[in-house]
């Protein structure tokens, strides 16, 4: 089995919080990210916790985040991705 990561694990609430204090609305961080304002707030509320990593990409430039661990679920690594 292959360890390569084709998704991230994003946590929804600081995405929420860091879009919130930065004055942006959800239909325009979607606008900016590419994709639509209801797959931001399932994302915002933790029902789709994985994303691709241009979605990734497109969040952290679009909120202007200067350090990606700010948004991740697990900014460390994982107990099975510190054991491979």
């Amino acid at each position: 089995m292959s360890s390569t990561t084709t998704t991230l694990e994003v946590h929804g609430p600081a995405i929420r919080e860091i879009r919130l204090r930065s004055g942006m609305g959800v239909a325009e961080l979607a606008a900016a990210v590419g994709v639509e304002r209801p797959y931001i707030a399932k994302i915002e509320l933790g029902h789709s916790r994985r994303v691709s990593p241009r979605v990734f990409a497109a969040i952290i430039a679009a909120l202007s985040i200067n350090d990606r661990r700010a948004i991740l679920a697990n900014p460390y690594g994982s107990a099975a991705e510190q054991a491979a």
